[in-house]
């Protein structure tokens, strides 16, 4: 679907070329894994797209840890190996064991159905949501980033609040037949668990998880006057870090803040021990994929990329933490475990939207709009170009880069003119310079495509009347 993809996901050199290559990735074969897991996330550190931390472990015993950039970049204080960074949606798979711990404990079920817990939904098909759908992403719920969401997230700051934003909104598919990634689950059960314990979320985390194997560097929540505590920066279209900030409130799916080493030990805990779960529970093994090859959980949003990526096969286990954005960490991690498993890894470019605008900054407006399409393909990039537009466009309005923002967005509409989205980005462009009446003309070309179309940036549709959901 265009809507899903035109959206951005959560958000030093500047002279980069355009279609970055690097030597032979087959040389690599025959290089130590700390001088290739330290090339590959020195190439992004040069870009100025990596700050953080990458830790690798063999049996539980360290091969390489090792530091790039700044958690403060204002007070130039580096990276460290004490460093703490957010997690995002990584916390599920600590929302998943408190769950199973409740089920090894008797207290629930993988089939206890959602209604049994009055929470007050009322949905058509509300009734056949199980635990298991929760889990696995397959209630039909949509997921949070709804307008009124994107407005202002730090409204949000209870799970009771987050809750209640889609608690009367139709499900996507009936549960069980389909599967669509949801943060909204991830509350759902984090709402069920405090209602089956009594006791809040980040209370358990504490009880359950963190103390009970050592997490001494890990919290739910950011510490402001920690030592150790990173700042947030988004990776911007001009290849600068923008200092962001706290833009979120932790939640169920996804938040708290920690360290590489804790982090390593979470997932060691789980998948070679009985600390957490009974590791030899076939229902625990099937959840964690503890049988197959590899694992990976990765975690994303404004100036946050975590990622673990686990060999079981081999007993290597990676983990890269990140206090800047766009799935760096993903990025790094992926590289480094096709390296331990397949003795190369695919080349390192530079990030699409960065770019896109090194392209139109190099050809002008005329230049991209002829031939930006083919020269993204050429250089290998395979995203969705309306979602890299996009977002390169939202980032200008941040910085009101007017010209350049409304460049991207006819352009965009010049893409995909049946596309309802590309007038919703375009009516935001509008707005956000304070031209309300345009941004509400501009609006209606997407009610005239969708006459049901909401916004995905402004709850009222730009003044015009919307759905009651």
């Amino acid at each position: 679907m265009v809507r899903n993809l035109l959206l951005a996901g959560a958000l030093f050199f500047s002279g980069c070329s355009f279609a970055l290559t690097f030597e032979n990735k087959q040389q690599d074969k025959n290089t130590s894994i700390p001088e290739v897991a330290n090339r590959i996330a020195m190439q992004y550190h040069q870009m100025g797209w990596f700050s953080g931390n990458l830790l690798i472990t063999k049996d539980g015993e360290k091969v390489f840890l090792s530091s790039y950039g700044f958690q403060d970049i204002e007070n130039q204080i580096k990276n460290s190996a004490k460093t703490r960074f957010n997690l995002g949606s990584i916390v599920k798979d600590f929302t998943k064991v408190l769950i199973l711990q409740q089920i090894q404990a008797g207290k629930l079920t993988l089939n206890d159905k959602l209604v049994t817990f009055d929470l007050g939904f009322m949905q058509d098909n509300i009734d056949e949501i199980t635990i298991e759908h929760l889990l696995n992403h397959r209630a039909g719920f949509a997921d949070i980033f709804v307008a009124e969401y994107r407005e202002n997230p730090l409204a949000f700051d209870t799970l009771d609040k987050k809750l209640k934003l889609l608690i009367n909104r139709p499900l996507l598919f009936e549960p069980g037949t389909d599967r669509k990634y949801s943060n909204y689950g991830y509350v759902v059960l984090g709402v069920i668990l405090e209602k089956v314990t009594g006791k809040p979320f980040e209370v358990l985390l504490q009880d359950d998880i963190f103390n009970r194997i050592g997490m001494s560097s890990t919290t739910f929540r950011p510490l402001a006057l920690h030592q150790h505590q990173s700042k947030r920066y988004a990776y911007q279209y001009d290849s600068v870090l923008r200092h962001v900030g706290v833009t979120e409130h932790p939640s169920p799916d996804g938040g708290i803040e920690s360290t590489v080493e804790d982090v390593q030990r979470f997932y060691h805990a789980l998948f070679y021990t009985n600390k957490l779960l009974e590791n030899t529970d076939s229902l625990n093994r099937r959840l964690f994929g503890m049988d197959g090859s590899q694992w990976g959980a990765y975690g994303g949003g404004l100036g946050v990329s975590a990622a673990v990526d686990i060999d079981l096969l081999n007993g290597y286990e990676i983990v890269v933490l990140a206090n800047t954005d766009h799935l760096v960490a993903e990025y790094i991690s992926g590289r480094v475990l096709s390296f331990l498993t397949q003795g190369e890894y695919e080349a390192i470019r530079q990030l699409e939207k960065n770019f896109a605008f090194e392209y139109y900054q190099k050809y002008g407006k005329q230049g991209f709009a002829k031939h930006f399409q083919q020269a993204y393909s050429d250089s290998g990039y395979t995203r969705f170009i309306g979602r890299t537009i996009n977002e390169l466009g939202m980032e200008l309005i941040k910085t009101e880069s007017w010209a350049e923002a409304f460049d991207m967005f006819e352009y965009l509409v010049s893409l995909f003119p049946e596309a309802p989205q590309v007038y919703d980005s375009l009516a935001f462009a509008y707005l956000s310079q304070g031209d309300k009446k345009m941004a509400k003309s501009t609006f209606s070309q997407s009610l005239a495509i969708n006459a049901d179309f909401e916004s995905d940036y402004v709850s009222d549709n730009y003044g015009h009347s919307t759905t009651s959901h």
